[in-house]
């Protein structure tokens, strides 16, 4: 399948699928946090369809690492398809801290923001500190909350730096992190020709408890973080090199 035509499939499937919005819209007005359940169960389909459909192969490990109770994701973010793999297999609603051009996006959009997502803006600073008060309030609440820290896609099996100020969330909410490493999303869509058969892993680790970290481990929380997932996207890396 070429990847125009992907798109193309997936905008008329996505336009159909959004017709369960109107309902979940009316719950909303009645129970908001039954709305986003259900809004998450109908993502999470929408999410493993086109897995699915793209004959995407995903190896995930550590899903017994998933709390119980509301925590904040951070994930390493390679293109647009880490979406759809961390939907499909976490078993917990979650939503987005997504950056503010994704709101442009017809349904997209609309979906996000069913499942509780919150878009930051990273060109200013007081918009930024206020949509993360927005996301501690709402872990304040009992949801949980999903944050790719290097603020762009690599596009590749590496990792970027993380943002400065890509764990207030975590911190200022006293909510436990959950690492997350993804690695050969960017094959599907974006890089290379081949939409089918791609394959995806995905690594859950064990929580951080927040709660128990001094205050100088919390300023060195963001390395910490990203050395836990970089030191696995590398022992994927090369248990793929020894398999060619």
């Amino acid at each position: 399948m070429i990847k125009l035509l992907w798109y193309l499939y997936f905008s008329i499937y996505l336009s159909i699928s959004s017709l369960k919005l109107i309902k979940i819209k009316y719950i909303q007005k009645k129970s908001p946090k039954e709305s986003e359940i259900l809004a998450y169960r109908a993502v999470q389909n929408i999410a493993k369809y086109v897995l699915r459909v793209t004959k995407s192969s995903v190896k995930v490990s550590g899903i017994e690492n998933i709390p119980k109770g509301n925590c904040v994701f951070i994930a390493n973010h390679q293109a647009i398809f880490d979406g759809f793999a961390l939907l499909a297999y976490i078993d917990k609603p979650f939503g987005f801290v997504a950056k503010k051009e994704i709101k442009k996006i017809p349904l997209v959009s609309s979906w996000l923001k069913s499942i509780g997502s919150i878009y930051i803006n990273r060109q200013s600073p007081r918009k930024s500190i206020k949509t993360i008060q927005e996301g501690v309030e709402r872990i304040n609440d009992g949801y949980s909350m999903l944050i790719f820290p290097e603020g762009t896609r690599s596009l590749a099996s590496k990792m970027n730096s993380f943002k400065k100020g890509s764990m207030k969330l975590a911190i200022k909410s006293k909510a436990c992190i959950v690492p997350i490493t993804i690695d050969g999303t960017y094959n599907v869509l974006e890089v290379g020709t081949k939409v089918m058969g791609n394959q995806i892993n995905m690594v859950i680790h064990k929580p951080i408890y927040v709660n128990s970290l001094s205050k100088e481990e919390q300023q060195d929380l963001g390395e910490y973080v990203q050395n836990i997932i970089e030191e696995e996207l590398k022992n994927i890396c090369n248990l793929k090199k020894s398999r060619e």
